[in-house]
């Protein structure tokens, strides 16, 4: 008996099913990977009704209303493709990781297919350790992103959502505060009026020495206070890279 060919002509057949599953019949399949096969119909895998993981990257996919029966899959990597739209997807009601990097995704409006999908918690739109992205990664996204899709508890690696991430972005937002006061903005205090001036550096101002100890006391240990929240924040952060290093390990054993 002759050996089956993984030859596609860029269609999913159910040959082809079964022999990458290993399964009899094509609605037994739970895993299947399609990674670099030249796939560009998805013929037959909207049979698949018990599919939970399915690789479809690298390949030359464009249109996906054919997924739409896959009401189990679970998760879905649509990477490096050329995807303009995600409709098809909207009824993957268990859909929990998408990755969409490195396809042809415009602007907010291609991910309105997703806002349905309660369950969907961790999205990639760009990979930055491959350099996969769309073009809508070339603007301010990621606001608009976790408006349309507040189920979100991860996107593009980074937390968003969860244990620990309201107090990341406080101190991101620290960090923006300081680096804003020690930036020179090139205004001076005028002491004998109090009136603001365009002379000098605000790196450069000098207390006066008219002022009282308490006010002198107090700018200083501001001063420190800034430094000591900003040593906490780098801390967290190298803590929150090495946790979404773990993150984005694990999601690439999916």
């Amino acid at each position: 008996m002759a050996a089956v060919s993984e030859h596609t002509d860029g269609v999913i057949t159910k040959t082809l099913v079964k022999m990458k599953s290993g399964e009899f019949d094509i609605e037994s399949a739970h895993t299947l990977s399609f990674k670099e096969k030249g796939i560009t119909n998805l013929g037959c895998i909207g049979e698949c009704v018990t599919l939970e993981r399915l690789d479809l990257s690298f390949n030359d996919i464009s249109r996906l209303h054919k997924l739409a029966g896959l009401s189990l899959l679970k998760h879905l990597n649509l990477s490096a493709n050329r995807i303009t739209s995600l409709d098809g997807l909207q009824s993957l009601d268990n859909l929990q990781n998408l990755n969409v990097a490195g396809n042809l995704l415009g602007s907010i409006d291609c991910l309105r297919s997703l806002s349905s999908l309660e369950h969907l918690t961790h999205l990639r739109l760009k990979d930055e350790t491959t350099g996969l992205r769309n073009p809508m990664c070339n603007t301010s996204y990621v606001d608009d992103v976790l408006y349309m899709l507040p189920m979100l508890t991860t996107l593009d690696g980074q937390r968003v959502k969860g244990k620990g991430s309201e107090l990341f972005q406080l101190f991101r937002d620290l960090d923006e505060k300081i680096n804003k006061f020690q930036t020179p903005t090139h205004v001076n205090i005028d002491a004998s009026s109090t009136h603001l001036t365009t002379d000098t550096p605000v790196t450069q101002w000098v207390v006066d020495e008219n002022k009282s100890d308490k006010v002198h006391d107090a700018e200083n240990d501001f001063q420190v206070l800034l430094s000591s929240c900003k040593n906490v924040y780098e801390d967290a952060l190298q803590q929150f890279e090495k946790a979404n290093e773990r993150d984005d390990q694990a999601n690439q054993q999916l």
